[in-house]
């Protein structure tokens, strides 16, 4: 995992019990809080990532190298726009854009609350929540 911060940790969590041992490399930045028999932590500045057809070994400035079976980037933050618009959902001025059923534009997707723009208030959100959960049930039974 490449990253650091809360993005860094919540995709280390994601990954957890899916894979054998994790490490984190920060490149440099402030080391995340986490705790877990097999993540290790390694805030080393990374040179290069080398490999014939996938990712398989990394070097830091100090000459170091690490062999990897693969990489996933968590840097920055995890917006819902940005995660939006890499599964192709339309957005507006950062907005995910729905219909009144809290449909996306992609079947089966739906968005709701804070991200969907309009009143950003406790009460949309779980309004906008209670539908969208009674739509992806219809959906799936449909589907």
């Amino acid at each position: 995992m490449i990253g650091s911060g809360n993005y860094a940790v919540s995709e280390t969590n994601d990954l957890i019990n899916i894979t054998k041992e994790i490490t984190i490399l920060t490149n440099g930045k402030e080391t995340p809080e986490i705790r877990a028999e097999n993540v290790k932590i390694n805030d080393k500045e990374i040179r290069e990532i080398r490999g014939e057809e996938k990712a398989e070994e990394i070097e830091f400035t100090d000459n170091s190298t690490i062999k990897t079976d693969g990489i996933f980037i968590a840097e920055g933050i995890a917006g819902s726009s940005e995660f939006a618009k890499k599964l192709g959902i339309i957005t507006k001025n950062n907005k995910i854009i729905v219909n009144e059923k809290m449909e996306t534009n992609v079947p089966g997707i739906y968005a709701c609350g804070d991200c969907t723009g309009g009143l950003l208030q406790i009460s949309k959100a779980v309004y906008e929540g209670t539908i969208a959960g009674l739509e992806t049930i219809k959906y799936l039974k449909n589907n």
